[in-house]
């Protein structure tokens, strides 16, 4: 596969990607920090991105004087939604292109399908039956360890999301623009301390129906859901 866009992986065992070079291989017409800022309110620091500082030359003929820009290292589940959210002829390529990325990474972890093992113990590696339980129990296993594949962990997104704005009230609100960060933040919080998870979208597949249903019923702290009422009182006054 040729590659479009440089993929790494964090301290976390996530795919992530460069903003800066995102918006590059977009075309955006925006400045990058215009860009940036308007895409990236609905992402949560520290779960979605985290910030990082590049060194580049100020001028390319003269490479040992260098400058340190603000960079992001973007989750590539949420790089796929930048790209689209950004509209550009680059766009759909750059969301397959992470698509395939993904398929392609989790084909080089298993090393067999499970009809590869079924087929290969139906040609006489031991008892058929106890093979056939321990293939399946590996293949379960592996499921698990997985977490969410991409589908699942975009509408637990895009359910937290919905649910989150509606208690700041709406994305017109004041206290969506003044607290939204922190109660999406709170959430998290919340969310990987019930379920024993590093990031909201590492749940296994088997809990994927509890973690909707936790995230429909989660509310805010007593004293932010005060925050919020009282924030958005302020447009009565001002």
């Amino acid at each position: 596969m040729n590659q479009l866009i440089r993929i790494t992986q964090n301290k976390n065992k996530e795919q992530v990607v460069s903003a800066r070079e995102l918006h590059k291989i977009l075309g955006v017409k925006k400045r990058f920090s215009e860009w940036w800022k308007e895409n990236a309110k609905l992402l949560v620091e520290h779960e979605d991105y985290e910030g990082v500082l590049i060194s580049t030359p100020y001028n390319p003929r003269f490479p040992e004087k260098v400058q340190q820009l603000q960079d992001y290292a973007v989750t590539a589940d949420n790089a796929k939604h930048l790209a689209m959210q950004s509209q550009t002829k680059k766009s759909r390529e750059i969301r397959d292109y992470f698509i395939a990325c993904e398929k392609e990474l989790k084909l080089r972890q298993l090393p067999m399908t499970l009809d590869q093992q079924i087929a290969a113990i139906a040609t006489g590696y031991g008892s058929f039956k106890q093979e056939l339980v321990e293939v399946q129990d590996k293949v379960t296993d592996l499921t698990e360890r997985f977490g969410l594949p991409a589908t699942n962990a975009a509408i637990l997104k895009s359910t937290r999301n919905i649910h989150i704005i509606r208690f700041l009230g709406g994305k017109g609100s004041k206290a969506y623009h003044e607290l939204g960060r922190k109660v999406f933040s709170e959430f998290g919080r919340d969310f990987k301390d019930n379920f024993g998870v590093p990031r909201y979208d590492a749940i296994p597949l088997s809990k994927y129906d509890e973690a909707i249903a936790y995230t429909k019923s989660w509310q805010p702290s007593y004293n932010t859901m005060i925050s919020i009422r009282n924030t958005n009182m302020q447009i009565e006054f001002d």
